[in-house]
């Protein structure tokens, strides 16, 4: 029998493709996989001592309420509309599909450089672990060997996809905790070689303008643990009650994800033994760990961390597909058609995960001719994701004017009338962040490939999408194509 979400989902336009067995606890664990806490703090932790010392950690506090100022913002769109591609979906049938192409298009990029950066940390600590001297072609080579299990992984189904990343984030919880809260037990308080409380506000500078300007941007650092937080919203057709799922589970795993990257933070600038050495190390959390413990306990703590950064691959790939697909079956992408056809037997979109793999193996290619090229590549994941942010909220803030946001219903998550001002505070933060991004020297080189990607996005839609969308032929609406098909077949949708 045809259920209730698929009757939903038909109102939306679309036929019931994609195989609805995602729980409440396999939501849960995609944002928190996408977020990735352990990643996060060996990605962030060198940058914020560096920047401002240990003061650092209680930037942590403040990006927090910016992303729960997002995770609102996504929940709030998510129970009104439901749909594969989130934020493409929303800015389209709210604004216009203009926008919407915009937003998806600064969307895939941030997803599919965000899995191929992570893919590529995964092939450096691998290499480091097994004391391999490994060059940056045979670096690479495991970057698309740990991508082609993700796909294989991805293309076999959504319930193996969560079965996977489920096993890994619960590996994550448990022995990342685990094993923190062994080195606090052991290094601060039994062999009592670390640092004392008052090292948690530390720093290298005079508190002034100055130094309060580079606590702000130590936060970025704290803030890339952070990203994805939405990311069950991009697979709300294959999670069962997603009205109701969603939200719960963004706001979990946002609290989760924080609560782990703080305890990290706290625990390992406490354990510090030479902070000398541990500043100019280009691995800190596992220089403190081999110098305090063992090295063989921080090989062990390397093997647990890749696990960690695998899911965290697999769940990147996981919501990049689900937003090409769902773009492609709106005939918004090139290779539309192809893009946005479903596996008869295993209910995923099995050519948009195969496509995804191919942009991220041309973004491997350009790997070859520049070292600093993975370091790019993170950055436009960053600068993606914040720009989808920012033109959501935007977005929202015009339908709001126009009076196009849907209506809320009973017992659902809904802003009510603290929506504008969640959007208008919401939107100030992420364009603070997003001038950060573009204007620091740090972060300055990532703009100029991030701009070659948008002025191609810009070709094609100016080119080809804008008559498209113009005829009707492209956008939300499109699909309904399929429903005559589907009404036929009502089995096949219970």
């Amino acid at each position: 029998m045809t259920s209730d979400e698929d009757r939903d989902l038909e109102r939306f336009g679309y036929a019931q493709k994609l195989d609805r067995s995602v729980t409440p606890f396999a939501s849960f664990c995609v944002g928190f996989a996408l977020i990735s806490a352990t990643t996060a703090v060996y990605a962030g932790f060198g940058f914020g001592v560096d920047t401002v010392g240990p003061m650092f950690v209680w930037t942590l506090p403040v990006v927090v309420v910016v992303f729960a100022l997002w995770a609102m913002i996504a929940a709030d769109l998510a129970v009104k509309l439901p749909l594969a591609g989130y934020a493409y979906q929303w800015t389209s049938r709210l604004v216009h599909p203009n926008l919407g192409w915009f937003t998806g298009f600064i969307a895939l990029i941030g997803f599919i450089s965000g899995f191929t950066g992570v893919a590529f940390t995964f092939a450096t600590y691998f290499a480091g672990l097994v004391g391999w001297d490994a060059s940056t072609p045979q670096l690479l080579g495991v970057t698309a060997g740990v991508l082609l299990l993700c796909v294989l992984i991805n293309v076999y189904g959504i319930r193996l996809a969560t079965a996977v990343n489920n096993i890994g984030v619960m590996l994550e919880i448990f022995l990342t905790v685990g094993i923190t809260a062994f080195v606090l037990i052991y290094v601060v308080l039994v062999k009592e070689s670390g640092q004392p409380l008052s090292y948690l506000a530390s720093h290298g500078n005079t508190v002034d303008a100055t130094f309060v300007f580079a606590w702000m941007v130590s936060s970025l650092g704290v803030m890339f643990g952070l990203l994805g937080v939405e990311a069950p919203a991009d697979i709300a057709e294959e999670t069962k009650s997603a009205r109701r799922v969603i939200p719960r589970t963004m706001f979990l795993a946002l609290g989760t994800a924080a609560a782990i990257e703080f305890f990290m933070y706290i625990t390992f600038l406490l354990a510090t033994a030479d902070i000398g050495a541990t500043s100019e190390s280009s691995a800190p959390i596992l220089e403190i760990i081999s110098a305090q413990v063992s090295p063989q306990f921080a090989n062990f703590v390397v093997a647990i961390a890749l696990t960690n950064i695998l899911v965290c691959v697999l769940a990147n790939m996981l919501v990049a597909t689900r937003l090409l697909y769902a773009m492609a079956r709106d005939n918004m992408v090139p290779f539309s058609r192809a893009l946005g056809s479903v596996s008869p037997k295993h209910k995923i979109p099995t050519t948009a995960v195969w496509g995804s793999a191919a942009v991220s193996g041309f973004f491997l290619f350009t790997a070859l001719f520049s070292e600093k090229a993975f370091s790019y590549i993170l950055g436009m994941a960053t600068i993606g994701y914040v720009g989808v942010y920012i033109l959501t909220t935007a977005g929202m803030m015009v339908a709001d004017r126009r009076g196009t946001f849907p209506s809320s219903e009973p017992g659902f998550f809904d802003l009510g009338r603290f929506r504008r001002p969640v959007h208008i505070v919401g939107l100030l933060c992420f364009s603070i962040v997003m001038g950060a991004l573009v204007l620091l020297p740090d972060f300055r080189p990532n703009v100029a490939p991030l701009a070659v990607l948008l002025v191609l996005g810009f070709l094609w839609w100016a080119v080809v999408l804008r008559t498209r969308i113009a005829a009707g032929t492209a956008g939300p609406g499109v699909g309904r194509l399929d429903l005559s098909v589907a009404s036929r077949q009502p089995s096949e949708h219970g």
